[in-house]
């Protein structure tokens, strides 16, 4: 029997599909971002000046997985039944790559 999985990517700042993760770090810590491509390229602009300014420290150590090191999102901070639950509530049960704002919109929602 054949499966698929499909991986939906929700735009971190307005819950529209996202077409990337944007990764960045300040202050010695790591974040990623999933963004649309018109949020994603307000975010470079955003930054160009002081990347223009600044000087390079080379790439972000990544783990085998392709992640920045020591890095999680929200959604692989949850035990395996709270993700169960979240799946439900978000009608994506196939669903891997989780934004971390959909999870934090599914706290507020009392975890369903």
């Amino acid at each position: 029997m054949a499966q698929a999985t499909i991986t939906y990517i929700t735009d971190d700042l307005d819950g529209s599909d996202a077409d990337e993760t944007v990764k960045f770090a300040l202050d010695g810590r790591s974040y990623e971002i999933d963004l649309n491509k018109k949020n994603a390229a307000a975010f470079r602009r955003a930054l160009k000046r002081y990347i223009d300014s600044g000087r390079s420290a080379g790439r972000v150590a990544r783990g085998s997985t392709g992640r920045i090191a020591g890095s999680r999102t929200l959604f692989s901070q949850l035990d395996s039944t709270e993700k169960d639950r979240f799946r439900r509530w978000a009608k994506m049960p196939n669903a891997r790559r989780i934004a971390d704002a959909r999870v934090q919109e599914w706290m507020k929602a009392g975890r369903p």
